[in-house]
């Protein structure tokens, strides 16, 4: 009578997890892969109902945004600024490959509109092909405008290895006082 009575119990436990399990699968949610420029992100993204809905965390990195989470609203906010930027030489000429093992200072020019946040501070770094990242420059924003032109100290470096160069702008939000990345270009070696 007893064991009977163990296998009932076991058969309900497992009739319980099975129903739950097919409640689940039955809501018709799924986890999805989401990539973001051919490049597979780290959080899934969730499929209900015909509708995709995916993590924003991990939006601002490859769209070049910002993301402002306001805790006490409960809302999320991305912010899209268009970020340009040119690289000047020390004669003030543009260039977008370097020799390599040769040293150059530079500058970069950077143009910014469509900015709908307060923002601090702008920094532009250089990552050669080892991912060794250097500052270039690193200026407090004190104007509060949506859009302006910001140059860069010149910068003397090495590209001592052969491949691609990233160049990095960052924007730091205000109120988070969280880095984005708000635009990037390659540079190579020749």
């Amino acid at each position: 009578m007893r064991t009977i009575k163990k296998l009932i119990f076991a058969t309900m436990c497992l009739m319980i997890i099975s129903g739950g399990s097919l409640l689940y699968a039955a809501t018709g949610k799924s986890d999805i892969a989401v990539y973001l420029n051919n490049v597979l992100l780290k959080n899934t993204g969730l499929l209900s109902e015909g509708v995709p809905y995916v993590s924003v965390e991990q939006l601002p990195e490859g769209l070049h945004a910002v993301l402002s989470w306001d805790e006490t609203a409960q809302e999320v906010r991305i912010y899209k600024p268009n970020v340009n930027m040119v690289l000047l030489d020390d004669q003030g000429k543009i260039f977008g490959k370097v020799r390599s093992a040769a040293s150059n200072t530079f500058s970069v020019l950077v143009q910014v509109d469509h900015l709908k946040t307060d923002i601090s501070d702008l920094k532009i770094t250089i990552t050669d092909p080892l991912n060794k990242t250097d500052v270039v420059d690193n200026q407090q924003i004190k104007e509060k405008k949506d859009s302006f032109w910001f140059k860069s100290a010149n910068y003397s470096y090495t590209f001592n290895e052969k491949g691609n160069y990233m160049i990095q702008v960052y924007i730091k939000d205000s109120s988070s006082k969280s880095w984005f990345i708000v635009s990037e270009m390659q540079i190579s070696t020749i």
